[in-house]
């Protein structure tokens, strides 16, 4: 990743940044004027309901190469970060071009390993205000963030085998499975549920990662849970989310690149039978009743729940796709009950 990350923009590349722009603000202002009348259609803010309008404009109208180029990488984002805040950043190299970060002390007990989605990064105010009030509480843990490779550098399984091999690297420094959690949002959601399902079903093209005890925890934030738009809530809430049905479709056939859909990059497909002998002792999945991806989700967590007996499963009243993070971003410092219940489910669990 590091000779094509980031991209270098073409002339043309840039100069298309100019009506790009333009077509974010011709968004909002449409989308100022048309939400008065949004009734039950849009979201249930009014000032949400433009910022969702716009960002779905931009991530359809700004391509992939645009975006990685204007945006800094979560490396990045990590080292301005730890000089921001006066500690030396500890960076590690991992197998297949993965990239840890650790936050907090590397000694802790606990080990959350996080892996960042799409509009996510280590220095996220949510985690480090979680990670202080579990280590004020006497929870003692740090956070090791995995950057892996995005696409079109890399695509699957890639981007699995470098999530897989974070979590090797834990368990090779004789970190116990126990006092380790794993946790994703949105595409790193994805990423939590295909590590799980290596842990039960070893991909054949990923080394097998066997683990003595299960491991604490494991949590998903709006999972990619499949790539299929055939939802009703695809319908139903294409004006109160930040995604559209051609945002998931472009996102899902970049990811796979012509590789076939299998059970570990859309784990929907997996029968309930394969997370039967899931290798953790509790599992959280969070949504938002606003999320486009609201119906396949919930037909997920229905199919665990019938076989795995610790699944605690919360849906956000009103709230995005990726809530806890997408907030942030638009300028809304209120809590979202997806956040405070990743909390208390975190809390419990160390």
């Amino acid at each position: 990743m590091a000779n094509t990350y980031p991209p270098k923009l073409t002339f043309l590349e840039r100069l298309d940044l100019v009506p790009a722009s333009i077509s974010l603000i011709a968004t909002g202002i449409y989308a100022a004027i048309s939400g008065i009348f949004r009734g039950e259609s849009g979201a249930k803010s009014y000032w949400k309901h433009i910022s969702y309008a716009v960002i779905r404009r931009m991530l359809l109208r700004v391509s992939t190469r645009q975006n990685q180029a204007l945006n800094p990488s979560t490396s990045a984002i990590y080292e301005a970060y730890a000089k921001k805040n006066g500690f030396e950043p500890q960076t590690v190299q991992l197998q297949h071009g993965g990239v840890g970060h650790w936050i907090g002390n590397k000694n802790a007990k606990n080990i959350l390993l996080y892996y960042h989605g799409t509009v996510t990064h280590p220095a996220s105010e949510l985690f480090n205000e979680i990670m202080e009030e579990l280590n004020a509480a006497g929870k003692d843990i740090a956070i090791f963030v995995l950057t892996y490779t995005l696409t079109p550098h890399a695509v699957y399984p890639i981007q699995m085998k470098q999530a897989v091999e974070a979590l090797r690297y834990l368990v090779d420094l004789g970190r116990s499975p126990s006092n380790i959690i794993i946790g994703g949002d949105s595409a790193g959601g994805n990423l939590t549920l295909a590590v799980l399902s290596h842990l039960s079903h070893p991909h054949e093209a990923i080394k097998p990662l066997e683990i003595a005890v299960p491991l604490a925890g494991a949590f998903a934030i709006s999972p990619w849970v499949t790539f299929s738009q055939d939802f009703p809530s695809v319908k139903a809430n294409e004006y109160k989310d930040i995604l559209t049905s051609d945002i998931a479709m472009q996102w899902g056939l970049s990811y796979l690149a012509g590789q076939k859909k299998d059970n570990y990059n859309q784990p929907l497909l997996a029968p309930a039978e394969w997370w039967k002998d899931i290798k953790t002792r509790n599992l959280l999945v969070l949504a938002g009743s606003d999320e486009i991806l609201l119906s396949c989700i919930n037909q997920f967590v229905d199919k665990l729940k019938s076989v795995v007996p610790n699944v605690t499963y919360v849906v956000g009243h009103d709230e995005p796709h990726n809530a806890p993070f997408i907030y942030p971003l638009i300028g809304d410092t209120s809590a979202t009950q997806q956040g405070k219940a990743l909390r208390s489910w975190l809390s419990a669990r160390l």
